[in-house]
Parts: structure tokens; C-alpha cells; sequence
């Protein structure tokens, strides 16, 4: 056990429970009872623990300490993968800091934990601390983007906690080195005192700009902008960008993590991105992803609804190894770029939203990226709601990326891609959705240059003018026998009853099994309807749920609404009329609009062609 000495960096805090970002004390330690010997507490909860292999291939570190302050325990011991490796004795009876080595050179993979026994002739107790490494660093100054539109509270909060716990606390050497740009969709912020507060309060850390309503894809690449513009006058030396959600709830540590990681990152690995987890909001100990992958038009997530409670899921390999560098991206709730990866003539495509991360991620894939423990957000669950009109971007956008990034056989994967997503519509009754599916299409085989002479905000409107009207239960009655009302009401309460976190998992699964009788009826259109009652679906059900339905009430457990809709055979011609349109479309259409795309990329994804898509900059 030694003094502190010499320059350090920080690379993670030691965290705990908060009521302002996660109570679930798992996450952090595990207690143990150790009878005679008195309570062991084991800082092995996933945001607690350390990385050896990721620091060993991406970093310069070659030390590693432990430094504490401590009162109350009596034993310090250091673990690495579950071995107890070497114990200190302690003063339980005063605060005391300590700094402790880890042996970090002889060993090449897993983690690093600590643990403390209680002294149990001591009332109270206190711990704080982090991970240090010798400061052999890189210059770092990180500018944070947020993206909002009429967010306000979660803006507040995030930007709140930001100021408190990062800009505010001149003891982290991160304080210094990050800036915030909120880029303000909505045009609202400026009208709130409490966040006028918090930014005038902020010493200039905290800047908030209006823009117009372009999207995600938009206010991110804004943002993105204004921190390259303001390298570029030499105001600050920039030399990343942190991109983040609006709706996410956010631990500031991760940004002393990601300074800790930058700082001390390899000359080859220099513009790595460091990307960021997704925690569920609703169970906020399950990591829903841990990185992504795109292939043939579709996401592909390796592992989802982790519970990293468990030490051996937190510790896996999957989590804690390298690999697969070059192959995943980050969504952008939490994702960190270097300036050489997004410059001015390599800048996002005009999405407005959704595909834009993906694309982005998968055009700057050969910069690597890793991801980190605790650098991260807690999110909604994406299938708690409908897509609504992002059907319609989810549907035109990955057509682009298709036309853009996939090496073999474009074509072939984007007519499956795109029937795929048009018979699900059709399976689940929705007519408006196969409407927005087409339109999509539609959209797509205009081109580039009609994509970015649009007025998104103005497009956007059309697009959510033709979905689905979202309202409360009570406001159907006029369309809703009581009967009906009261079956609706009755199936709403038996699905919360049962609601839980392996129910989630097993509709993301164990796909509903279709036989070839509702691939041969059409999943029930050629058949006669089972019942005449209405029949609730939720959001994450499968197409074949509505087999044989003859109508049905689309409930959406994240905001409670519902919308309507029935069999229709007049649609359903209407539907053979989309098929048979869309396939003299793809016919002649499809291979010219792939090559534009190919060809035509760079003229808008640089910064004039944004200034000029913006018009407010």
C-alpha cells in the first residue's frame, strides 16, 4: 500500500446506488456474509468493474491503482476474476485514503474488482475512489452534441447532473476538457428559466443553439458542425464529439470514463469510437445491447436483455473481450467520434431519422470501435412501441444503406427486404403502415438529389398526416360497442398482470411458429374470422398474432394508447395493387437509383451541402 504520487489520470470512479440514475445495488457490489469474519462487500456489480483486456490491446496503460478513501472496513482485498490475489489490513476507525497496485502486467484478460470486510465495532461507513492509471495521455477535449426536441425535463436533468457532477467538480481532470451543445429542434429551451439557469451557471461550458426541426440526423450533424467550427476558429481544441440522446438517462461518469479511455488510447487505435451500451429503462439491470451489426437490411444484435446483475454475465467474454472491431456501430444515444472521423467533407446523410447512426457507423467502420462498462444510457424498450411513421424512414433509409453498403447481391436483398416488410403490414392488418412502406419505396427511387432538396420538417408532417391516430382507450368510445370497450379493458389488465421482462424476452425469441396454412391463407385472409370480438395485439407481437382476426385494438404499453383496425377486402385488393405497381417499379427503377446513391453520396454528406440543407447555420 503506497501514497499517491506523481501525475495520474482517471480512468472510472467506484459507483453506487443513485436516486438520480440507478438504485439497483446489484449493479454496483454484491454483499456477502462471511460469519465470524465479518460482512464482505464485493465491488463486482457491473459498473465497477475493469477491463484488463480492452486496456491491454486498445491503451498505453501499464500500471493500474486502486486509490480510496475509506472508514469502517478493516480489509481491503484485490480479485481478479473471482481470485482473491492480495489483502491489506485498514484502519476501520478513521478516513484514510489508500492507493493499492493491481498486478495489471501479468495478466492479459478479464477483470479487476476489490472487496472490503466491515469492521463490525464501527456504526457508519464511507467509501469513494476510482481506477488511476500514470498519466502517459493524449490531448482530449470532448464536445458533447445533445439532440433535443420538447424534451425539457430530460434536458434539465441530464444537464443538471453533467454540471454537478462533471463541469462543476474541478477535482476531475474531465471538467476541463469538455464542453456541452444542446442543438434545439423544438426552439423551446431558450423559453425555460430553470435551463437558462443551469447555462448561465455553467461558465460558458453549456451552449445552447436552435435549429431547425431536420430530424436526428439533423440536430446531430449540427451539433457536429458547431463543434468542428469551433476548432476550426481556434476557440476550443477539439478533438471529439459525443453524441447524445435527449430521453436517455445518463451516469456522468461515463464521461471520466471516456476521458480515461481517449486519453490513454494507442497511436493505432487513435480514432477509435468508443460507443455506448443501452441499459432498459423499465428494467434498468438488463442491458438491452452491448453493440450492433447491420446485415442483409437488417439489425442484428449478438446478445439483448442481458441481466448484468449476475457477476458471470457482467464478466462474460462477450462483454469484457476483444473482437469485431471493424464489423459493429453504435446507436447514437451514447457515442463517442474523433475529429479525423467526422469532418467536413465526412459528415452524416439527411435521414431526418433513424438509419442515420447505422450508416454512419457502417461507412467509418474501419476506424474500430470498443465498447465500455458504464459509458452508456438507460433507455425506453424499443418494442414496447409501434414504428408510426418511422415505417416509412425505417423502410426508404435502409433501402439506402442497401444500395450503399451491402457487398453482394443488392438488388436480390433489397426486393426481399422490402416484400418482407410490406407482408408483415399486410399479416397484421395495417393498411396505413403498407401505405407508408410503399411510400417508402416510392421516396427511395426518386434519388439523392430529390432526398436533399426536401423540406424535412415539412415531409415529416405529410408522413405522420398518413399513420395511425394514437389515442387513450376512453376516446374510442363513439367508434366502440361497450361490449368491446369492456373486452379491450379486460385484455389491457390481463397483459399487465403479466408483464414482465421474460415475456419481453421470449416474443424477441421465440418467434410465433406459421405454418404453411397462414402462409398459403395469408395469414388468415382467405379464411373466415375466428371470432367476432375485438382482439388486442401489442406492439412486440408477431405478424401471425392477427391470424384470422376480424378486428383488432394495436396497444402500445409504453404511452398506454391504442389505435384501430379491421379486415378490409377492399384494402386487400388495394394491397395486390401495391404488390403488382411495386414490382414494375423495382423492375426498372431500382438498379439506376442504387448507382445514384453510389455515386451521388459525397455531394451530401459534407458541411456546404448541410449548411445549405439546414438554411439556418
Amino acid at each position: 500500500m503506497k501514497q499517491d504520487g506523481g501525475a495520474m489520470i482517471q480512468l472510472q470512479s467506484i459507483l453506487f446506488p443513485s436516486s438520480n440514475v440507478c438504485q439497483v445495488e446489484e449493479l454496483y457490489f454484491h454483499r456477502y456474509d462471511q460469519a465470524q469474519k465479518g460482512e464482505r462487500i464485493d465491488f463486482d456489480g457491473y459498473f465497477n468493474l475493469f477491463y484488463i483486456e480492452k486496456r491491454k490491446k486498445y491503451t498505453r496503460i501499464e500500471d493500474l491503482s486502486l486509490q480510496l478513501t475509506l472508514y469502517g472496513y478493516k480489509e481491503l482485498i484485490l480479485v481478479h476474476d473471482g481470485n482473491d490475489i492480495k489483502t491489506f489490513p485498514l484502519s476501520p476507525k478513521e478516513k484514510q485514503s489508500y492507493s493499492v497496485e493491481f498486478p495489471y502486467k501479468e495478466v492479459n484478460s478479464g477483470v479487476f474488482w476489490f472487496a472490503l470486510v466491515r469492521d463490525s465495532s464501527v456504526k457508519d461507513s464511507y467509501v469513494s475512489g476510482s481506477y488511476i492509471t500514470q498519466k502517459t495521455w493524449n490531448p482530449v477535449y470532448i464536445g458533447i452534441d445533445i439532440c433535443t426536441f420538447r424534451r425539457e425535463a430530460y434536458v434539465q436533468r441530464n444537464l443538471q447532473q453533467l454540471k454537478e457532477r462533471i463541469l462543476d467538480n474541478h477535482t476531475l481532470e474531465v471538467s476541463e476538457h469538455v464542453a456541452v451543445y444542446v442543438i434545439d429542434n423544438g426552439k423551446t429551451l431558450n423559453s425555460i428559466e430553470s435551463i437558462q439557469e443551469i447555462q448561465k451557471t455553467s461558465g460558458g461550458k453549456i451552449r445552447i443553439f436552435e435549429n431547425k426541426n431536420a430530424g436526428g440526423a439533423g440536430v446531430f450533424t449540427r451539433g457536429m458542425i458547431e463543434v468542428l467550427q469551433a476548432r476550426k476558429r481556434g476557440e476550443t481544441p477539439f478533438t471529439h464529439v459525443l453524441l447524445m440522446d435527449d430521453d436517455a438517462v445518463v451516469e456522468p461518469d461515463a464521461l471520466v470514463r471516456i476521458y480515461g479511455f481517449l486519453s490513454t488510447v494507442r497511436e493505432e487505435w487513435k480514432n477509435i469510437t468508443l460507443g455506448g451500451t443501452m441499459m432498459r429503462e423499465d428494467f434498468p439491470y438488463m442491458l438491452f445491447c452491448a453493440g450492433e451489426w447491420w446485415e442483409n437490411g437488417s439489425i442484428v444484435r449478438p446478445d439483448m436483455n442481458l441481466d448484468v446483475r449476475n457477476r458471470a454475465t457482467a464478466t462474460s467474454q462477450y462483454l469484457t473481450g476483444t473482437g469485431r472491431e471493424n464489423e459493429l456501430y453504435s446507436g447514437w444515444w451514447c457515442c463517442c467520434y474523433s475529429l479525423e472521423t467526422v469532418r467536413e467533407d465526412n459528415l452524416p446523410i439527411p435521414f431526418f431519422i433513424h438509419c442515420d447512426d447505422i450508416e454512419f457507423g457502417i461507412r467509418n467502420k474501419e476506424q474500430g470501435i470498443v465498447f465500455l462498462n458504464g459509458v452508456g444510457v438507460w433507455h425506453k424498450g424499443f418494442e414496447l412501441l409501434f414504428s408510426g411513421s418511422n415505417i416509412y424512414y425505417d423502410t426508404r433509409n435502409n433501402l439506402i444503406q442497401i444500395a450503399l453498403h451491402q457487398e453482394n447481391g443488392k438488388k436480390r436483398c433489397a426486393v426481399k427486404y422490402y416484400l418482407k416488410m410490406l407482408t408483415a403490414a399486410m399479416f397484421r392488418i395495417r393498411y396505413k403502415d403498407a401505405e407508408l412502406i410503399f411510400r417508402g419505396l416510392q421516396d427511395f427511387l426518386k434519388g439523392p438529389e430529390w432526398l436533399h432538396a426536401q423540406e424535412p420538417e415539412l415531409l415529416n408532417n405529410e408522413i405522420r398526416g398518413l399513420t395511425y391516430q394514437m389515442k387513450k382507450l376512453e376516446d374510442w368510445k363513439s367508434e366502440l360497442t361497450d361490449e368491446e370497450m369492456s373486452a379491450i379493458r379486460q385484455q389491457i389488465t390481463t397483459w399487465t398482470e403479466h408483464f414482465s421482462l421474460e415475456e419481453i424476452i421470449k416474443k424477441n425469441t421465440e418467434k410465433k411458429k406459421a405454418t404453411l396454412v397462414h402462409y398459403l391463407t395469408l395469414n388468415g385472409w382467405l379464411l373466415p374470422a375466428d371470432v367476432d370480438k375485438i382482439t388486442l395485439i401489442l406492439s412486440m407481437d408477431s405478424p401471425f398474432a392477427a391470424f384470422r382476426k376480424r378486428k383488432i385494438a394495436c396497444y402500445e404499453p409504453a404511452s398506454g394508447r391504442l389505435f384501430l383496425s379491421k379486415k378490409s377486402y377492399k384494402k386487400l385488393v388495394w394491397l395486390f395493387t401495391v404488390y403488382w405497381r411495386s414490382f414494375w417499379m423495382i423492375l426498372f427503377q431500382l438498379g439506376p437509383a442504387m448507382r445514384n446513391y453510389k455515386e451521388y453520396i459525397q455531394k451530401i454528406t459534407n458541411q456546404k451541402a448541410w449548411e445549405q440543407y439546414l438554411r439556418e447555420i
